[in-house]
């Protein structure tokens, strides 16, 4: 039966490989610069986050991510630098990919809002890790032959707005309709890999020491089922975070933060699948680690800033 499960799951990584939609996140909030290159440097201060996801636990062959990034502004603020490295596992496929963000800001609305220009670069790395293998699926056609690394490179952009206390950006990653795992036969010419993301939030002011932080985040691919995240936080004197996550027809998902120091936070997140696979797996979990390098507030917007976008 497990056998079962794990070919059906890789049936469905082979799917979702097939429109090259990069890693969904819980912690999507805290990890923008995944999805969108122009908010590099937008924190106000050189900011280095780690993540870890873990998907369907229990599942041998399931889905684990790790990405590291570290943004910062510079020029006065006027443009923002940042790289980007993830680790993607699935059964025996290995992803690796390096990115490099670049984007200029410029002062909108008066001075009270800014909106920022971003494009990246990445190199993308496949590879199959033939001690996985499970010597009963020799001669399987699924499975691809390649042994040798496949590596290409790839560009995007994004729109990034932010005030004291909203935001909104839209981009496009990977722009290049080209795939590593076309060098597994995973996919086909022909192909869109393009994924579009907008995402948004809002922090309102519930009383001195609570406030409200609803967000959301939406991916588009012509290949692949409309999907959408749904996030609220409540935040508890600027420091503890509770939340919830909301992804269409998959998940529900529980999210704790709390803010150590003005540099220092950690959060969590646990995924409950509302999917069949809800059976066989106690569902997916994340934790997330950020830092803040000489964090120096000039005014009460900035800090809203830091801390909560």
């Amino acid at each position: 039966m497990k056998h079962l499960i794990f070919t059906i799951l890789i049936a469905c990584s082979v799917c979702q490989l097939t429109a090259q939609n990069d890693v969904q996140y819980t912690h999507f909030l805290f990890n923008k610069l995944a999805y969108n290159p122009a908010y590099a440097g937008a924190a106000g201060v050189p900011t280095a986050t780690a993540l870890y996801r873990n998907q369907w636990l229990s599942l041998d062959g399931a889905p684990t991510t790790a990405t590291v990034n570290f943004h910062t502004p510079f020029f006065g603020g006027r443009s923002g630098f940042g790289l980007n490295m993830t680790a993607d596992r699935v059964g025996m496929n290995r992803a690796n990919s390096l990115e490099a963000s670049y984007a200029y800001r410029f002062s909108l609305a008066e001075g009270k809002g800014t909106l920022s220009l971003g494009v990246n670069g990445r190199l993308e790395q496949g590879k199959m890790d033939w001690n996985e293998a499970n010597p009963l699926d020799i001669g399987d056609g699924t499975i691809p032959v390649s042994e040798d690394p496949s590596i290409a490179p790839n560009f995007g952009f994004g729109l990034y707005y932010e005030q004291s206390n909203f935001y909104l950006g839209v981009s496009l990653p990977q722009l290049l309709n080209t795939s590593i795992y076309r060098d597994f036969d995973v996919a086909g010419n022909g192909t869109d890999f393009r994924t579009y993301y907008l995402m948004t939030g809002y922090l309102a002011k519930l009383s001195n020491n609570i406030k409200l932080q609803p967000g959301a985040m939406v991916s588009f691919n012509a290949e692949t089922p409309f999907e959408i995240d749904v996030n609220a936080n409540l935040i508890f004197m600027d420091a503890f975070w509770i939340g919830g996550n909301y992804r269409l027809g998959d998940s529900f998902s529980a999210l704790v933060q709390y803010q150590f120091n003005p540099n220092f936070r950690i959060g969590t997140a646990f995924d409950f699948t509302m999917t069949e696979l809800n059976s066989y797996s106690n569902g997916s979990v994340e934790v997330m680690l950020s830092y803040v390098f000489n964090k120096k507030a000039e005014s009460a917007e900035q800090i809203n800033n830091l801390r909560f976008f």
